[in-house]
């Protein structure tokens, strides 16, 4: 949904953002994006995917060739292929940045050993890095929030309430607002002022590829491309636990004309340790 404000390129720009997480951000779409890296068959491809019924997997098949990130090529009735649209495949490093910011920031989900009993780290696919990461900034207005923080720097709920929600009830911002607390993505002072935590900060670098995905620009120069492998999930945990978000106190360097570009106006509080699961 299209972001409220004043409008203006800043905020075009944001609304073309948001449009993009509610197309690549619903359950599973990542899962299938980044199992497409190589096309293949629908047997194939839902074989990749085996938690997925006929009736949940084509819907989603269909909804992302209509947004012209999948295609379908029928060479014969019985021979038809899937694979990424040039489009597509440029969306791959946005979700790869997605993914480096999850293994730095969310923690580690566990499972309960059958012999000891005890908690132990799980392997994460890469896909399930992205989807936790989406699902925190893809809340409606969470993402609106984020961008006037970057503006404002430290800001009150009425503050943001006025630049995000101008045409809402006063109150309406707070949803959204103890969203991005309880995630850790925004910290509020003892003022009562909320602004970026480091690891919402962090963001940057996803931030701005999909930016430049989203606008049609180039994408910043990054580092030597990783082939993206076919995500797998083990054992029965196919319905992954809830990402949270790790404490921590890194933070990109920024530079002039970023997404979130402003110096931080005060020192972030940490992250409460643990986080919440979603």
């Amino acid at each position: 949904m299209p972001a409220s404000g004043p409008p203006g390129p800043a905020h075009r720009e944001l609304d073309q953002v948001v449009q993009v997480l509610e197309t690549i951000s619903p359950r599973w779409n990542a899962w299938i994006l980044m199992s497409l890296t190589t096309p293949a068959r629908y047997m194939d491809l839902k074989a990749r995917m085996p938690w997925l019924h006929d009736g949940q997997f084509q819907p989603k098949l269909r909804l992302l060739e209509s947004d012209g990130l999948v295609q379908r090529t029928e060479h014969t009735r019985r021979h038809v292929v899937y694979g990424l649209t040039d489009r597509g495949t440029r969306l791959l490093p946005v979700l790869d940045a997605f993914a480096e910011w999850g293994q730095q920031h969310l923690e580690r989900p566990t499972v309960t050993d059958p012999v000891t009993r005890k908690e132990t780290p799980r392997p994460v696919a890469k896909a399930e890095e992205i989807e936790d990461a989406l699902a925190l900034i893809s809340p409606r207005h969470a993402t609106a929030i984020l961008w006037a923080l970057r503006d404002r720097g430290a800001s009150t709920a009425a503050a943001l309430g006025s630049s995000v929600l101008p045409d809402a009830h006063p109150t309406a911002v707070y949803y959204p607002l103890n969203h991005l607390v309880t995630k850790g993505l925004v910290t509020r002072d003892r003022e009562r002022k909320f602004t970026l935590s480091a690891a919402g900060r962090a963001l940057t670098p996803a931030y701005r590829a999909l930016t430049a995905w989203a606008t049609g620009r180039p994408a910043a120069p990054a580092a030597a491309p990783r082939p993206a492998p076919v995500p797998t999930q083990t054992g029965s945990a196919v319905k992954a636990a809830g990402a949270v978000l790790a404490t921590s106190s890194a933070s990109p360097a920024w530079k002039s004309g970023d997404l979130f570009s402003h110096p931080p106006i005060a020192r972030p509080v940490p992250a409460p340790t643990g986080g919440v699961r979603r």
